[in-house]
């Protein structure tokens, strides 16, 4: 399979019009809506990843571990083919894509964090080599794994608040290149 585009969904518009409501206070109000979103469509996983950052924020991680593993094996379910080999192509810069590509970073970040380092890094090697110009930066977090950070210790020394700026782009740049058999193909 040469490249994945993922179909336009019309639940999409239902989906943007429960989200506009959202306040930052009412994830109590939201979290039933985006569950029945899911019924009405499980493979539009924007639903997914909008539910997963209420239950966290609402202090349900075991919850929100849970869709994240669900929308995850959807996810790969719907890129693969029957023999289960992704895409060469599963591409960032198409819309229609972002939605597939957040919940299989997410669960390859959730491997991570529960300390399998070598499924995570199995998904996002995946996700960089479909995508090369890397939109969810992969990479970055690829050497973290390889340089043997743990989630948290990259969480403390790069997230701003919910952002990653220069200092993680200048680590990247730094340290990339101990790792040759990762990244050569990559810089080419």
């Amino acid at each position: 399979m040469k490249e994945f585009i993922d179909k336009f969904h019309s639940i999409s518009n239902r989906y943007f019009s429960i989200m506009d409501r959202f306040t930052g206070k009412n994830a109590t109000c939201i979290i039933p809506r985006l569950k029945k979103l899911i019924q009405n469509d499980p493979t539009y996983f924007e639903s997914y990843n909008s539910l997963v950052d209420l239950l966290m924020l609402s202090g349900k991680d075991s919850e929100a571990s849970g869709y994240i593993n669900q929308a995850s094996r959807r996810a790969l379910k719907r890129i693969a083919d029957k023999n289960g080999n992704w895409p060469d192509r599963l591409k960032w810069s198409f819309i229609e894509n972002r939605h597939i590509i957040k919940p299989i970073f997410n669960r390859a970040v959730l491997y991570w964090d529960e300390g399998e380092s070598e499924k995570a890094l199995y998904l996002l090697r995946k996700l960089l080599l479909s995508n090369p110009n890397d939109n969810i930066g992969a990479r970055d977090y690829i050497l973290a794994i390889r340089m043997k950070m743990t989630f948290d210790q990259f969480e403390k020394r790069f997230n701003k608040g919910g952002f990653y700026d220069k200092d993680l782009m200048e680590w990247f740049d730094q340290n990339y290149k101990k790792f040759p058999n990762e990244f050569n193909w990559w810089e080419k």
